[in-house]
This record gives structure tokens, C-alpha cells and sequence, in this order.
């Protein structure tokens, strides 16, 4: 597999397992840096995170691509979005996919507690999570209910430089002029 293509299938797993930790609605809107690192690999996905409400967008920078992702849950979409191209795919949002389970007092009931450590300068409870078999380490901010690090099969996911407060609702629309772009067909043997 291309480099770029395992850079960008990283940031998107990572993407999706923020949301199946977080709360829909954060309790507070926030913004931030993200460093991944993908295990085995020593360069690292940088980027930011824009939290308001239930809304999220994560820009990277991965394999010199730049990348976007629009978690719209009262939408009902996901959208990648690729400035270089001025172009957007668009995916359903399925509330009901097991991923998308909030971080929660039942979660919390299912996950092993391993202590408190400080991330990122946030007093955190670590958890270790054991799902399809997989285990995975989420450190949740005492602050506000969102993983602040993520020990993950595939890698490492950290926020830095958080910053509680308003962020703007333009962030979480698709820029004016972007074209919407067509998964590929794909062929009929190949279909679930």
C-alpha cells in the first residue's frame, strides 16, 4: 500500500475512533493540535481539531495531502474534503453503527481504569478498552469528556494546545465553489 494511502487510512480510522470515545455533544466547544503517530513508522500525522457541539472537523497534513474531515451527526454526513482539488466526498453518518457509541457512565462500567495521568497538561482517568477483541488505552480529560490520548492498534493520537471556547460554525460547512466528487463504481462481484 501507497504511503500517502496508509497516511490517509490512518488519519480516518483515528478520526472515527475520536468519535466512538467522545461524547455527541462535547460539553464544551474546544479547538486544538493533534500529532498521530502510526506505529512502526517514525514520521507523524500533524494537524488541528475543531469541537462545537456534536460537530468536529480534523484537518492533517499526511503524505503532503492535505486532508479534511466534517463530522455533520445532525446532518446525517461525513465530508472528506481535499482544498487541493477544491473538491468533497460525502458519506453517510450512521448514528446507529456501534463506533459512534458516546463516551459514557456505561462505557465507562465496560473499560478497566488504570490511574490518573496528566496529558497535555489535563489531569486525565486512563482506561483500557477491549472491543472485537482489540484492546486500546483512552486517557479522558477530567475537564471535559473527550480523549485527550488514544493508544490505538494502529498507532498514537494525542491533542495539544487545547483551547476552550467559541469556535466559528463556518468551520463545519463545505467551502463555497468545491465540487462534490463520486465514489467509483464499483464492480458488481465486489459489493457487500
Amino acid at each position: 500500500m501507497h504511503t500517502k494511502t496508509i497516511g490517509l487510512a490512518f488519519v480516518v480510522v483515528f478520526t472515527f475512533v475520536l468519535f466512538a470515545l467522545g461524547s455527541r455533544s462535547f460539553a464544551q466547544d474546544f479547538s486544538g493540535n493533534l500529532v498521530m503517530q502510526e506505529k512502526g513508522r517514525s514520521e507523524h500525522i500533524t494537524g488541528k481539531i475543531f469541537v462545537k457541539g456534536n460537530k468536529m472537523r480534523q484537518e492533517t497534513l499526511a503524505g503532503g495531502i492535505n486532508q479534511i474531515t466534517i463530522i455533520r451527526p445532525d446532518k446525517g454526513v461525513i465530508w472528506m474534503v481535499m482544498p487541493e482539488g477544491r473538491m468533497y466526498m460525502e458519506t453517510p453518518y450512521q448514528a446507529g453503527d456501534k463506533k459512534f457509541e458516546k463516551w459514557s457512565s456505561e462505557k465507562e462500567k465496560k473499560a478497566k481504569y488504570l490511574g490518573k495521568e496528566t496529558v497535555s497538561g489535563f489531569s486525565c482517568k486512563k482506561y483500557q478498552i477491549t472491543e472485537g477483541g482489540e484492546k486500546m488505552h483512552v486517557w479522558i480529560s477530567e475537564k471535559s469528556p473527550f480523549p485527550v490520548k488514544m493508544d490505538y492498534r494502529d498507532g498514537i493520537m494525542e491533542y495539544k494546545n487545547i483551547k476552550f471556547g467559541s469556535v466559528r460554525n463556518s468551520l463545519f460547512e463545505i467551502p463555497s465553489g468545491y465540487q462534490k466528487m463520486s465514489f467509483p463504481m464499483m464492480p458488481e462481484g465486489l459489493r457487500d
